[in-house]
């Protein structure tokens, strides 16, 4: 419904993107992502003006095994909402593969 209402106004933020690595300590980065991935989910509330959670997962693969990390950025009052987005996710790739090793979930 939220994707709807967000075409509807023209505000779609939906879909899959490259997350950007532009930071200024992205040089000092010496172990990048083999992979890494975005996705902006429209919200059922305020979606019409393009309101969005957004997930990235990052992959590294180390040959014998691949880690993988999730981030969803947010506001400084959205890191419960991102914090179950996070969940949700791990929660998944736990249902898919039932050997997945989670290290931390937030």
């Amino acid at each position: 419904m939220g994707g709807v209402m967000a075409k509807m106004t023209g505000n779609d933020a939906s879909g899959f993107f490259t997350p950007s690595d532009n930071s200024p300590f992205a040089a000092l980065d010496d172990d990048k992502p083999s992979f890494m991935i975005g996705c902006n989910i429209p919200k059922f509330t305020n979606s019409a003006h393009g309101a969005a959670n957004t997930i990235h997962m990052y992959v590294w693969d180390r040959g014998s095994h691949r880690d993988v990390e999730f981030a969803s950025p947010h506001s400084m009052m959205g890191g419960a909402s991102s914090a179950k987005l996070v969940r949700k996710v791990i929660t998944s790739f736990q249902q898919a593969d039932p050997n997945l090793a989670v290290l931390s979930a937030p």
